[in-house]
């Protein structure tokens, strides 16, 4: 129903403005995938917040928001499966983080082998990430190195409130985890 509705009214939109069919489903899909986004967010911060994660969760999600888009990697194909693994890996990512505590050193070496690996290793491209453009590839990969290592010197300042420390390291190792190819084809 909500589906409905946003698809009519991205037509009502896309008619009045004179745009191509071709260009009313591609902006049909941008806003459907941007509406089950938004209500796994909603639905992932609420509840955390119930079990008391609120900072955590928002802190994850801001995270994985900052690298996830730009390194590609594992992907599921329904956003139910996909609300599942996300709700799964920030459970994990919480646990982690309150039970152990990184010092300084720690910290620093797990977020240099991040830096390392997503300069190396992203974007993936596979099916759910099919960017075929060179000069999309080196800004994909610049902006998650840039971000991974903002979010790194982050990390290192904060150390002294542990567990956001923890968190900011544990989601660009987990995420870095989860860079490779799933259910890659091969042809030939």
């Amino acid at each position: 129903m909500l589906r409905n509705r946003l698809y009519d009214f991205v037509e009502d939109i896309c008619k009045y403005n004179n745009f191509t069919h071709e260009k009313t489903e591609e902006i049909q899909y941008i806003m459907r995938v941007l509406m089950y986004e938004i209500l796994k967010i909603i639905i992932i911060i609420t509840v955390f917040s119930i079990f008391g994660y609120m900072k955590e969760i928002i802190l994850i999600m801001f995270t994985l928001a900052c690298v996830r888009p730009f390194t590609g990697g594992y992907h599921e194909y329904s956003h139910k499966r996909c609300l599942i693994a996300t709700m799964t890996l920030a459970y994990f990512i919480i646990l982690i983080s309150k039970n152990s505590n990184l010092n300084n050193i720690s910290t620093i070496l797990l977020n240099i082998v991040n830096i390392f690996s997503i300069y190396h290793q992203s974007p993936i491209i596979n099916t759910y990430m099919p960017i075929t453009k060179e000069n999309l590839i080196r800004r994909n990969k610049t902006i998650a190195v840039l971000n991974s290592i903002i979010l790194s010197i982050i990390s290192v300042i904060i150390i002294r409130y542990g567990i956001y420390s923890n968190i900011i390291t544990w989601t660009l190792t987990m995420n870095v985890c989860l860079m490779f190819n799933l259910r890659e084809s091969k042809e030939g």
